[in-house]
């Protein structure tokens, strides 16, 4: 990385994405934590990836790149863990959005003591940026390097939910950005933002619509630092099946693809959501037909957790994304509804599967696999029928079967519908199951033990689902 510095915070320049300026504003320092904005600078390679190779290769020399990170850490680098989540944004609403990571399991770093650091991966979101502040994200972008004339010879290839990207810029110089940011991220030097902390684990992560899959399956392979080591030493894939395109021209890997069956260099999970698994909704990814063995290495890691109750919708990580004055800030435009920062605090604080905790799980398990300790395997999602006509097998109150269990499954009171809402199954059906709260409370504390034992929840996640079962009253 050429360039590394950092963005001031003023009363009136801020970044977006702070931590105290989302839906539901988080005060760091109440955690010991601190929030650092850079900017950051570098050059960066395009990759081609042809059909009939494996592994991408280097196309151009490319040209240069400016984006920004977003760093949490401990404010007392003493009580830092040794372990940091670097995190691609997500940018299917033309805004960077923390989904999988922070999103989801802010608790769970800042309990750990770990870093969080979050990077803009989307020239269209870099564009975002500049109109919420032109002074702070002046020059930001992923600039096309190649002459003019060749643009129009090269049009963006499958563009996502029509987020198209200007054929003055170039997607494809993510792949080395991201590489380099976690190079410099065990730079013994001073303008190391962790300098001083010392890392000991550095693993990659993010819910994209094919970014962090194309890394782990095309880019990581190839690249290592300049002593030839490992740049990240896992990765985790939340939601979404198949590769995006690894530069602006050539198309997203296809569903049936081969190359769609990869397999980590390093340890590598995948947690898919039921949204994935199918070619309808947000995700058409036939994720079902890219499942492959599990496999424990050596250079050659993979384990897939497929969880039946939660779809693409949670309403979790919305309290960690941009409030509205922010977006309407940055021009976005708000939806009714559910989407883009336009969530009452009823919506937010209403019930829903909580898919965080298999996630803080898949995360520990992660962490542990880069330490030596296999990770458990999980069943798959039950489904029924032949492709392309495949859905979900479904149990007698409606919930789908197989996969990743928790109490929310196999203890049931809700049908968890396609929006991630949290329907109570009828007041019959819960008397036929439960004669008494006591026996509902028993069932959950016997399956949260088990699920604990399996490796699927964290052992504070089971007492958290204990103590919200003996309060919640349903009879």
């Amino acid at each position: 990385m050429k360039k590394i510095s950092l963005l001031e915070r003023t009363e009136s320049s801020y970044p977006m994405n702070a931590c105290d300026r989302c839906v539901n504003p988080i005060r760091l320092k109440d955690y010991g934590y601190r929030e650092d904005e850079y900017r950051i600078e570098g050059n960066a390679r395009i990759y081609t990836w042809p059909k009939e190779e494996k592994y991408a290769s280097v196309e151009s020399q490319g040209g240069p790149y400016v984006s920004r990170c977003l760093i949490r850490k401990p404010i007392d680098s003493s009580r830092f863990s040794g372990r940091v989540i670097v995190e691609m944004f997500n940018w299917a609403r033309n805004y960077d959005r923390p989904i999988d990571a922070w999103g989801n399991c802010y608790e769970y770093i800042m309990e750990n003591n770990d870093i969080w650091v979050g990077v803009t991966c989307r020239d269209s979101v870099c564009q975002t940026l500049k109109r919420f502040d032109p002074e702070r994200y002046s020059g930001l972008g992923f600039p096309n390097p190649r002459p003019k004339e060749e643009w129009e010879l090269r049009p963006q290839a499958n563009p996502f939910h029509d987020i198209i990207s200007e054929p003055s810029s170039e997607n494809g110089l993510i792949w080395d950005m991201y590489s380099q940011l976690g190079i410099l991220l065990r730079e013994d030097s001073e303008r190391n933002p962790l300098y001083g902390y010392h890392v000991e684990k550095i693993i990659g992560t993010s819910a994209l619509p094919g970014d962090i899959s194309t890394y782990v399956a095309a880019i990581d392979p190839i690249c290592t630092d300049e002593k030839g080591r490992n740049i990240f030493d896992g990765f985790l894939i939340f939601m979404t099946g198949a590769p995006g395109g690894v530069n602006q021209y050539e198309p997203k890997v296809e569903p049936e693809d081969e190359r769609c069956k990869f397999y980590g260099k390093v340890p590598l999970i995948r947690v898919y959501t039921c949204g994935d698994m199918l070619g309808v909704g947000h995700h058409p990814d036939w994720a079902v037909l890219q499942r492959h063995e599990d496999a424990d290495g050596p250079d050659r890691y993979f384990r897939s957790y497929e969880l039946p109750g939660p779809n693409l919708f949670l309403k979790y990580v919305r309290g960690s994304e941009p409030r509205r004055e922010d977006l309407e800030k940055a021009g976005i435009e708000i939806r009714g509804g559910r989407a883009q920062g336009n969530w009452s605090e009823k919506e937010l604080q209403s019930i829903e599967f909580p898919t965080r905790y298999v996630l803080w799980s898949a995360f520990e398990n992660l962490f542990e696999w880069i330490d030596g300790t296999i990770p458990p395997a999980s069943k798959l999602i039950e489904m029924e029928g032949e492709y392309p006509d495949i859905d979900f097998r479904r149990d007698e109150y409606g919930n789908v079967c197989g996969g990743v269990r928790t109490p929310y499954l196999d203890v049931p009171l809700f049908h968890f519908d396609y929006q991630s809402n949290a329907v109570l199954l009828e007041a019959d059906v819960l008397k036929k199951l439960y004669p008494s709260h006591d026996v509902y409370v028993n069932k959950v504390i016997n399956n949260a033990r088990e699920c604990v034992e399996n490796r699927m929840i964290l052992e504070e996640d089971a007492r958290r689902i204990i103590d919200e079962a003996k309060t919640f009253q349903f009879i």
